[in-house]
């Protein structure tokens, strides 16, 4: 499905976007049945990809020092629209997960694969019952770190606590992100993380995705990192 409108992503304009989502916001809210909310719900665990398109939020410091089409700078905080290559990966990681299949993301830097894993496992979470997603990097302060935007963990609370309220699953940042997890009450899911050769040594996961994994394999070889 995607956007409904085209959307310029070298001189991206989110505008529309902002009103899209605040349409859908108040449409689901405004419905006191909650069944607006329910066949949402229903239609998001099939697509998880559309979900990340319609709430999904990303983050770029960089974008502080960058101004808009219309001349305004950019907020740092911004609506996560994959573009094409983005969103053919997130299928593509869906296609491996229902085939029970390993599979290897060979990129440049700047691609948001980090975040494209993040969202995709976070959006699981939130809507399949007893789902666990596991991230595994080479040093624990890539995994989680208080404060740093370039820790995974980072970036999952910041996805998931930028979405509507009804659509976090339960999940508090104060009481459901300890270090290395998040954990979603409503479906009973879960959130991991390792390091280190601790990596694999944890509880069983749906999926496991492993930053700098050319690191772990040949710890000669040069970084390879997702971030």
């Amino acid at each position: 499905m995607g956007l409904p409108f085209k959307f310029d992503w070298k001189n991206p304009d989110y505008t529309q976007v902002y009103e899209r989502r605040a349409e859908m916001r108040n449409r689901m809210r405004a419905d006191k049945t909650g069944e607006c909310l329910r066949k949402l719900k229903l239609y998001y665990t099939d697509n998880p990809v559309q979900f990340i398109i319609d709430w999904g939020t990303t983050f770029d410091p960089r974008y502080a020092m960058k101004r808009d089409i219309h001349g305004k700078r950019m907020p740092t905080k911004f609506p996560f629209i994959p573009f094409e290559k983005q969103e053919e990966l997130l299928y593509w990681l869906l296609d491996r997960m229902h085939k029970s299949e390993d599979g290897l993301i060979e990129k440049s830097r700047d691609e948001g694969v980090s975040w494209l894993s993040i969202g995709l496992g976070a959006t699981l979470c939130i809507f399949i019952k007893g789902f666990k997603v596991g991230y595994g990097s080479r040093k624990e302060e890539y995994v989680d770190k208080i404060g740093d935007p370039k820790s995974l963990f980072w970036k999952a609370r910041e996805f998931v606590d930028n979405l509507p309220i009804e659509f976090r699953a339960g999940w508090v940042r104060d009481q459901h992100s300890p270090f290395m997890r998040m954990l979603f009450p409503e479906t009973g899911s879960a959130m991991t993380g390792e390091s280190g050769s601790n990596i694999g040594r944890g509880d069983r996961c749906a999926v496991y995705f492993v930053d700098e994994a050319a690191h772990l394999e040949h710890p000669e070889s040069v970084d390879m990192s997702l971030a």
